[in-house]
């Protein structure tokens, strides 16, 4: 009897496990666990560290071409990871569509490179073609923000955002291009400005479409 007792005992807690495993890690109905929520506060400072990221290596890329610096070939892979990173941030909540609007930002970073090159070799009917598909390529990505988050990511907004971004750093490059260093710091100090709003854009638009997702996101 007590043997008996005993293994019902351990099978008690057997189910009482499995209980409180299913509590912790609950499943969807195709069998994969789901992620616990993200605090919204959290992924608004993730977006800010990601265009942080953003800022800070076009500029160290842009010193870097157009000074001639060495280590810039790394500076530049570095640069591109963060396409990548942007795309990992988006791609729970958008799925594919977060890979195409990573291509985008990638082509963005590429092309900015390219305008680099050229303005370094004085090549300016190049660096005018870049310069004209990297705007085309600006408004491209706000077309995919809409088409992702209608709502949120409004297609005026979007463009209107990216359009100042390209405007100001291009402003950046000029500057050092032409070592006018006061206006090299107050180029980069309103790149560094504009990119804080767009991360702000870009996590405040994936809280409000997704708040189920998040702890602390405001509907």
């Amino acid at each position: 009897m007590k043997s008996n007792k005993k293994w019902m005992g351990v099978a008690l807690a057997a189910v009482a496990l499995v209980t409180v495993s299913a509590n912790l890690f609950p499943r969807s109905a195709n069998g994969d666990e789901k992620k616990l929520k993200a605090s919204a506060s959290s992924y608004r400072d993730d977006w800010r560290k990601l265009f942080e990221d953003h800022i800070t290596w076009t500029r160290i890329v842009i010193l870097g071409v157009l000074k001639d610096l060495p280590g810039t070939g790394t500076y530049t892979t570095r640069l591109l990871q963060n396409y990548e990173d942007m795309e990992a941030a988006l791609k729970p909540y958008y799925g594919d569509s977060a890979e195409v609007l990573g291509d985008l930002i990638k082509d963005h970073l590429v092309i900015a490179a390219e305008i680099l090159q050229d303005a370094k070799a004085g090549d300016t009917a190049d660096m005018n073609d870049a310069v004209a598909r990297w705007y085309v390529n600006g408004h491209d990505i706000a077309v995919q923000m809409a088409k992702m988050n209608p709502l949120h990511w409004q297609l005026s907004m979007a463009d209107a955002m990216w359009k100042e971004h390209l405007d100001a750093t291009l402003a950046e490059a000029v500057a050092v291009l032409t070592n006018d260093f006061a206006g090299d710091v107050a180029a980069y100090d309103k790149v560094h400005l504009l990119a804080l709003d767009m991360a702000d854009f870009f996590s405040n638009g994936v809280t409000q479409q997704f708040p189920g997702s998040f702890t602390g996101s405001k509907k």
